[in-house]
């Protein structure tokens, strides 16, 4: 690919613009990445925003909410996004020991190192899986199919997600053949939008049963208490580096390293399991709080990062939790961007300099606005989001958004399909813990599920 000016500006305007509205969204307690981040990403790509600009914006975006997300985490114990949930028990430890602002800076500092060591590790190691690509692709169904078998397993639901791929693979399938019939081709956005927003859906389909909406309404306002701002000054952008001692340094390097590697795992899942290593290791209380802060925020950048450029580069298959859900535009994005019959996507167009370059300066970029504030104004910022900012508004916003991406595709076929796909997926995600990851795995793999049972079904 030919970088052209054209392209270098839009990368540097949609970086930019990605790295203050995805800090303003982080600041925002309970907000999901793949809600907020596929949804914009996808208009972007069917708008035919050039390849370098998509892969600045989206490397920019994920760090930005990264580091947002630590702000109302550690100032009011309440998680930023999904893959700060974990970070809430240190973070409450934090505001009882009375250091909540030296726990944002810790989460802050552990989520730059972990974007900056995360390119060029997942770089290599895409480098070195990219042989086996040609294995890889003539399997493609049955890669899926076993990928999501072993997401499935590694979630709370255990072998309840597992068996739930088939009739999440039925309901699918069933879905694209309804499409094929009533607008003469399959869908991808309704499918994939209607899997995204399903606990939203579920949530405010919650709200027509009497008993469900009953148990949900309050009498009172809910109280937040928030952690007084620090009074020392800070260089606008201080290093990192300096933010950590230097044995949690070693310890948010090295474990960035080890999980922007481990793409196929779940980000949430790897953030709890290094953070406890690390706590584990921890004896004096102050000591245990602030390093196991730094790495998981570390870690969960680091994850971030590894499961989008590994797949892409490697594979260019959606083969990791954030590939099959907040970048899944990137890799598969009809008609722009396909898997089928051949791999058509970000990844035939760039060239792995480009993403060692570019990506690098987006993970600056995407820390321009969201590090200062975490360091220097956290109080201040979150206290502005819960004043001002509606989270209602925000799913509101965010729903609209994504039936006009519905309608766009298939007209109101395509709002139904997303409806009910969120309803199903809802349910299946809030009473029985099988979450959205498992549900874009068993999109992915519906197909080769679907002909390999009915195959089965007609030898008997």
């Amino acid at each position: 690919m030919v970088i052209t000016a054209t392209s270098l500006i839009q990368a540097l305007v949609l970086s930019l613009a990605g790295s203050f509205i995805f800090t303003i969204i982080g600041i925002i307690p309970g907000t999901d990445e793949t809600a907020t981040m596929a949804p914009l990403t996808l208009i972007l790509v069917l708008l035919g925003v050039e390849p370098l600009a998509l892969l600045a914006w989206f490397i920019a975006i994920a760090q930005a909410i990264q580091i947002a997300h630590t702000i109302p985490t550690a100032m009011s114990a309440l998680p930023g996004s999904t893959t700060a949930v974990p970070m809430v028990h240190y973070t409450q430890l934090a505001k009882q020991l009375g250091i909540p602002h030296i726990s944002v800076r810790k989460l802050a500092a552990g989520s730059v190192i972990g974007g900056l060591v995360a390119i060029p590790t997942a770089l290599v190691m895409a480098l070195v899986l990219a042989p086996f690509t040609s294995y890889i692709q003539p399997h493609v169904g049955l890669v899926f199919t076993l990928g999501a078998i072993l997401i499935a397993y590694m979630s709370k639901a255990k072998w309840g997600a597992v068996i739930a791929l088939i009739p999440i693979s039925f309901l699918i399938q069933g879905l694209q053949r309804i499409s094929v019939e009533a607008v003469g081709h399959t869908l991808f956005i309704s499918i994939f939008m209607g899997i995204t927003i399903g606990p939203m859906i579920t949530e405010l389909f919650s709200m027509l049963i009497p008993k469900l909406r009953g148990s949900q309404s309050r009498n009172e306002k809910k109280s937040v208490w928030l952690a007084p701002e620090p009074k020392e000054k800070l260089p606008y952008f201080p290093n990192p580096f300096k933010l950590l001692t230097k044995q949690q340094r070693k310890q948010t390097v090295g474990f960035s390293l080890i999980t922007a590697a481990g793409f196929i795992f779940s980000p949430v899942g790897l953030v709890v399991l290094m953070g406890e290593i690390v706590a584990g290791r921890k004896k004096e209380l102050y000591d245990k709080i602030t390093s196991t802060l730094a790495v998981q925020d570390s870690v969960s950048n680091a994850t971030y990062m590894g499961g989008l450029l590994i797949p892409m580069i490697a594979f260019g298959l959606p083969l990791s939790g954030v590939a099959i859900g907040p970048a899944a535009p990137l890799f598969n994005a009809p008609p722009r961007f396909y898997l089928e019959p051949e791999i058509h996507n970000l990844s035939s167009y760039l060239q792995p300099w480009h993403y060692l370059v570019f990506g690098i300066i987006a993970i600056f970029i995407g820390s321009m606005f969201a590090y200062p504030i975490a360091i220097r104004k956290a109080r201040q910022w979150t206290e502005l989001m819960f004043r001002y900012i509606s989270h209602e508004a925000l799913i509101g916003t965010f729903l609209g958004l994504i039936f006009m991406l519905a309608f766009y595709e298939a007209g109101l076929l395509g709002v139904m399909i997303t409806l009910i796909l969120g309803l199903f997926g809802g349910i299946l995600n809030n009473l029985f813990d099988i979450h959205t990851g498992v549900q874009f795995m068993a999109y992915y793999a519906s197909g080769w599920i679907v002909t390999s049972l009915l195959n089965l079904a007609g030898l008997f």
